[in-house]
């Protein structure tokens, strides 16, 4: 049968970097089987003499441009051909005409051309502030050519850049575009506010800008009154241009007043400062300001404030107490502007108080700060550590928690460690990681009838506390786990046997032996025959047995040890002995 040639396989059409290889495969059977050859244009790329019958492998490397790759079968049949397109897929061009449209204080819109004649799969924005050093931050699978960030800083400069991709890759940024987000109101009070009092009526007051202004600063206003607990609208007010100190004049002598002092730009008025509160009484130091702690060991907590400006400070007057308590600490230094706290319990909570003295008087004790100091490892063990033996193979553990004022942080596991007194291990071990909440724990795998010291921990993410005071107790008594040991049968006369033995060794004892158990029967062709005879010996010392049996044929004895277990009787693996009858 003879059939025209046909394509089995035929070649696929590919997209490729540009430098790129692939393999062009062409299949065409018939019969008879064609030959297969390659065409470009109307350069053949198979030599006639070298064209192969059936298949042909085109191998294309470092390929620079798209082309059509033509496959041509022949044979006595007829002539037949596809072609394959070979794509060279380069990466995109960059987008062009960057534009910023809209901006918030938040946000901007950014639109561009997507500068490619061809689809692109995406786009990728770059953007960053230009005030820091950070890279660049990107949003990635932009679908179009328009897009909106937020969450950015207020009256910042931005830099913003866009690159298309395609399935090959990422293509170039296009150019920059720079723009300053809009102005919000200061989202921070002013920093360093403090105040001093130039004549017994007048206040100077200064004052460092917001940390985070959100727009150019118009001026601040300064709110003081004597009665700090009204609403803040109620205060009188003093306004002044975007300087950094002022002075308040016409105020009541020999009263304190609270202060505190906010930001503005064009958009609104930003948060006031805390209240800092000075006595209209010149010569006497205004109220610290600034005053901050900060937790540096277990027992030491550093306190730092504000240096004041032109005060004539003799002493700083300090109180501190442990939150919840009445218990008050004072304190007097010499000026300086910190204090290192020493002495306080780990892991408790503390507040603190600041006054600065004069040769005149005593200024305004700062509002209370709280700071906490650091945990520590338990100074005390766990309490009430008891043991019970549930098993001849395991022990449960319980105790409590150290006191709370012992614990100096939280607990987050205790250890229990144990040793064998005697016996075939006697190496320290220890249960490692047992949950905080766990407040018992039971110990396996132990040897029988064994005396065991106990100790517990309690730990902190810091470390151990100190362990338990030891404590004892022996693993229950279990069936003897091994027989007794050389057994011997002597015949005395034609009506006496003497049976001895040894008592196991002791730490196969597994308890105390309370007696033993003697077993024989009559012995026929070397079995034994009828009922054994049962014989206890009580005595736990007694290793030596006189029987009287009618001796008329051997006798086989197997010596069984009685404990105290649950099992009752240990049988061991039988051992026979066979008197001879005189």
């Amino acid at each position: 049968r003879r059939v025209p040639p046909r394509f089995s396989i035929p070649p696929m059409n590919h997209e490729v970097m540009p430098g790129g290889s692939i393999n062009l495969t062409c299949v065409a059977v018939g019969a008879p089987m064609p030959y297969v050859k390659w065409m470009v244009g109307e350069v053949e790329l198979t030599k006639e003499e070298e064209m192969p019958v059936g298949r042909n492998v085109l191998e294309l490397t470092n390929i620079r441009q798209s082309a059509n790759y033509t496959c041509v079968a022949i044979s006595s049949l007829g002539m037949i051909e596809t072609t394959a397109q070979v794509s060279v897929k380069a990466l995109p061009k960059p987008p062009t005409s960057l534009t910023v449209t809209e901006t918030t204080a938040t946000s901007v819109t950014l639109t561009w051309d997507s500068g490619n004649p061809e689809p692109v799969s995406y786009y990728m924005i770059q953007y960053r502030c230009k005030a820091t050093d950070n890279s660049f931050q990107e949003v990635d699978g932009v679908a179009t050519t328009r897009y909106s960030i937020g969450g950015l800083s207020p009256y910042s400069e931005y830099e913003f850049r866009v690159m298309a991709v395609n399935n090959i890759g990422r293509g170039p940024p296009s150019d920059p575009v720079e723009t300053r987000t809009g102005e919000q109101a200061p989202s921070s009070p002013p920093l360093s506010v403090q105040a001093r009092m130039l004549s017994a009526s007048t206040m100077l007051v200064q004052w460092e800008p917001p940390e985070e202004p959100n727009g150019q600063i118009r001026g601040y206003r300064i709110y003081y009154t004597t009665d700090p607990d009204s609403q803040l609208s109620a205060w009188h007010k003093h306004n002044t241009d975007d300087s950094l100190l002022t002075t308040i004049s016409g105020l009541i002598t020999d009263v304190t007043y609270s202060l505190r002092v906010l930001g503005f730009t064009s958009v609104g008025d930003g948060p006031p400062s805390d209240v800092l509160q000075v006595k209209t009484q010149q010569g006497v130091p205004a109220q610290p300001s600034g005053f901050e702690a900060e937790t540096e060991l277990d027992t030491r907590i550093m306190l730092k404030w504000l240096w004041p400006v032109q005060e004539p400070i003799t002493k700083y007057e300090l109180q501190y107490w442990e939150a919840g308590s009445e218990n008050k600490i004072h304190v007097s230094f010499n000026p300086a502007g910190s204090y290192a706290v020493e002495g306080l319990k780990p892991d408790t909570l503390y507040k603190f108080s600041l006054a600065a003295r004069s040769e005149v008087g005593l200024g305004v004790f700062t509002k209370p700060i709280e700071a906490r100091t650091a945990q520590s490892t338990p100074s005390a063990p766990p309490q009430e550590v008891r043991l019970e033996s549930l098993s001849s193979t395991s022990i449960k553990v319980s105790w409590v928690a150290p006191p709370a004022a012992s614990r100096h942080g939280a607990i987050v596991r205790y250890s229990v460690s144990y040793q064998a007194v005697n016996g075939e291990d006697t190496e320290r071990h220890e249960v490692k990681d047992i949950g905080a909440d766990a407040l018992s724990y039971v110990l396996e795998g132990l040897e029988k009838w064994t005396e065991y010291v106990v100790c517990a921990r309690a730990h902190t993410d810091v470390g151990p506390g100190p362990e338990s005071a030891p404590v004892r107790v022996r693993t229950k008594e279990d069936v003897p786990g091994a027989p007794p040991r050389k057994l011997e049968v002597e015949a005395l006369n034609s009506t006496a046997i003497r049976v001895t033995w040894k008592p196991p060794l002791s730490g196969k004892q597994h308890g105390q032996i309370r007696g033993y158990q003697v077993i024989f029967s009559r012995l026929e062709n070397g079995e034994p025959r009828g009922q054994p005879n049962i014989m206890d010996v009580a005595l736990p010392e007694a290793q030596v047995l006189i029987l009287h049996p009618r001796i008329d044929a051997p006798f086989v004895f197997s010596v069984f040890v009685v404990g105290r277990g649950p099992k009752g009787f240990k049988r061991p693996e039988e051992r026979e002995t066979v008197p001879q009858t005189p």
